[in-house]
């Protein structure tokens, strides 16, 4: 059975460990942004061009449901 020092010292581990990827997170994201905005700076890309590739669709589209009984088309 793990001892109580023994799960103390693997609590401590994973936070270092979380801690660290954290940091690692937060030094790429800087790191890419920085070279987005240099490549911008460098093709001189406007709003305008960055628009559309920057839009979030709404995602697929929802299959439509098929009609109650009640409002079906009758037919003859």
């Amino acid at each position: 059975m793990a001892t109580t020092i023994d799960l103390a010292a693997k609590k401590k581990a994973a936070d270092d460990a979380m801690a660290e990827y954290e940091a690692a997170v937060k030094l790429s994201h800087a790191e890419d942004l920085k070279t987005a905005k240099e490549l911008i700076a460098r093709h001189s890309f406007t709003v305008t061009d960055l628009k559309p590739e920057l839009k979030v669709g709404r995602g697929p589209a929802k299959k439509a449901a098929t009609p109650r009984k009640s409002t079906r088309r009758k037919t003859k």
